[in-house]
């Protein structure tokens, strides 16, 4: 495990900066990347029966709004499955809605399609199923013939050992031309940054960036 005192990397010739939350900012383009929100999670389970604290799209948005304040953002690029499912923006409460509302008049939103929710979308966003801006190709799931790729949908996540305790965290797999950032919602899971599906996307050459006591370690 190697620490690093600094949250930016280096990726496809452009920096960028990896937040604690999940999210990354690029600084050139003023522009705020996430992936995978889920919102309405917890009401998607509620109609089957399955019940968890009603509070996922609420404690989500607060996060995102936190980390608006914190930067110079004039676009924000949404990885795809906003929303956990087609209906989730139905369910979502009247104030949430009105505050997605106000970020999509304030900000440029560029809207990408997951496979979760499907077509729904505000207005007004920039809706697409892939995004390019220069050199640097967005994607809700990463594709073996893009390069310079940067993607959701795996929800890597990794196991770290302290004090004898395992812990499951979200992290960062950063590679020579992928990039695929964790899930941003509140009540997601997590596919182990070990996995097979990684390797062949990378070439099995890729590094793991975490989280801890505010600062990120690089994970062997």
């Amino acid at each position: 495990m190697k620490h690093i005192n600094s949250a930016e990397i280096e990726f496809a010739n452009n920096k960028f900066i990896l937040q604690q939350d999940g999210s990354l900012y690029w600084p050139k383009k003023k522009s705020l990347i996430l992936s995978d929100l889920h919102l309405e999670k917890s009401s998607f389970f509620a109609k089957v029966g399955d019940f968890l604290p009603p509070y996922d799209s609420k404690e989500t948005l607060l996060k995102l709004n936190s980390k608006i304040n914190e930067f110079d953002v004039k676009r924000i690029i949404l990885l795809g499955d906003i929303f956990h499912d087609k209906e989730g923006i139905l369910r979502l409460n009247y104030r949430l809605k009105k505050y997605i509302e106000e970020l999509c008049q304030k900000y440029k939103i560029i809207w990408l399609t997951g496979n979760h929710d499907g077509d729904i979308k505000p207005h007004p966003v920039e809706f697409c199923s892939h995004y390019k801006i220069e050199n640097i190709n967005f994607n809700h799931k990463s594709s073996n013939f893009v390069k310079n790729e940067i993607s959701g949908h795996f929800h890597p996540k990794v196991y770290i050992n302290i004090f004898k305790t395992k812990i499951f965290k979200p992290c960062f797999l950063v590679g020579k031309s992928k990039l695929i950032l964790p899930a941003y919602g509140s009540y997601t899971g997590g596919l182990d940054c070990k996995n097979e599906v990684f390797k062949d996307i990378f070439n099995d050459n890729y590094k793991v960036y975490v989280s801890l006591d505010k600062n990120f370690v690089i994970v062997n």
